[in-house]
């Protein structure tokens, strides 16, 4: 069984997309309607994915919750905790681990992740105690754990360039082993936009 996605729990940060509160650095050079149309593609994109990765899937929300009509009901909608990216990601997967064997947590700005990249981040758990998904901007688009170590989101310079290597700094002090997925890029500006439009995906 625990080679099976089906085991695991995916939760997916995301916001509301609401006009002026999403993708700001997109709004600063394109305006807040474009950036809240590829927003609502972006979720689209990540949705799809994360609905093929044969794992239950946990949408943990910023600013609200979707309507009961705008719901997906084969999706688990819950609001994240109030704090720090990293407080927020460990109440998440704290939250998820009392149902499942393992959590993988992504967000919702990474066109190219995929459910196949999905499915490797579960069975990539079977031999090893984290697996990470770097971001081409030092960041990761994705983390995944069977049990919770709290530390690897302490004291992590969250939104720079250094996310990722502190990060694994910190699992190899808690003399946890890792895996690096493939790397993939976010979308936080217009370059990074027109950069995967222009990529023939």
């Amino acid at each position: 069984m625990h080679d099976l996605p089906v085991d695991g729990g995916l939760i997916v940060f995301l916001r509301l997309p609401q006009w002026g509160k999403v993708k700001t650095r997109l709004a600063l050079t394109m305006g807040h309607e474009a950036a809240l149309s590829i927003y609502k593609e972006l979720i689209s994109l990540t949705l799809t994915a994360a609905a093929g990765s044969g794992s239950t899937v946990y949408l943990f929300y910023e600013g609200g919750l979707p309507t009961n009509e705008e719901r997906n009901p084969a999706f688990s909608y819950h609001l994240q905790t109030p704090g720090n990216l990293g407080l927020k990601m460990a109440e998440a997967i704290s939250y998820v681990l009392q149902f499942h064997s393992k959590a993988v947590i992504i967000g919702s700005d990474c066109p190219l992740l995929s459910s196949s990249i999905l499915r490797e981040s579960f069975t990539t758990l079977d031999m090893h105690d984290i697996v990470l998904g770097p971001a081409i901007d030092g960041g990761y688009y994705l983390i995944g754990c069977k049990k919770l170590y709290g530390t690897i989101f302490d004291d992590i310079q969250w939104s720079t360039p250094h996310v990722m290597q502190q990060t694994i700094e910190k699992i190899i002090a808690s003399n946890q082993n890792y895996r690096l997925l493939t790397q993939l890029s976010d979308i936080d500006t217009e370059e990074d936009w027109n950069r995967y439009k222009n990529s023939g995906t």
